[in-house]
């Protein structure tokens, strides 16, 4: 099997860069918490490098022990939706013990603004790297951060395997 090429981003600061502080298998990028910034870094990234997949996260502050799927970043009155398979993601998180929801807000700050950006860019450039975004809990909101972050990253890690999506239908 060809490994995926994954990306994972986090805001610092955040429980999301507790979370991908926790992985060293796949390649990261941190942002500064800058609107701009945070979109720029993330497009030089995927410009210079070749992904398969980025999973950028980000917290919300009023879920416990689970996460949320972004399927959709606005802009104003213009949308753009991921064509990542989140149904399927959603599938591996509920496999692996962690409770997923589908959401179709990213949120109005900074988590949509990297969203937005970056699927943008994807599209325009025609690139075949798939993109979501994912909210998960402040760290105070995990019971227990070591088994939902080890759950997590088995999830990431099965991304693109064709034998797990097939064990989960």
């Amino acid at each position: 099997m060809i490994e995926s090429r994954v990306l994972l981003t986090a805001f610092r600061g955040s429980s999301a860069e507790q979370l991908i502080n926790y992985v060293n298998v796949f390649d990261t990028l941190f942002l500064p918490n800058d609107k701009v910034k945070d979109s720029e870094k993330l497009i030089k990234k995927i410009s210079d490098d070749t992904y398969d997949y980025v999973f950028s996260f980000g917290q919300r502050p009023n879920i416990k022990d689970k996460v949320h799927i972004e399927t959709t970043a606005k802009n104003g009155i213009t949308s753009v939706e991921t064509d990542f398979d989140y149904e399927q993601l959603q599938k591996l998180f509920e496999s692996n013990g962690v409770v997923a929801k589908i959401s179709h807000n990213a949120g109005t700050s900074y988590c949509n603004s990297l969203y937005f950006n970056g699927l943008s860019y994807i599209q325009k450039n025609k690139l075949k790297t798939k993109m979501v975004f994912v909210h998960i809990p402040y760290l105070k909101n995990i019971y227990n951060k070591e088994l939902f972050f080890a759950d997590f990253i088995e999830v990431i890690s099965k991304t693109g395997d064709e034998n797990e999506y097939r064990k989960i239908l």
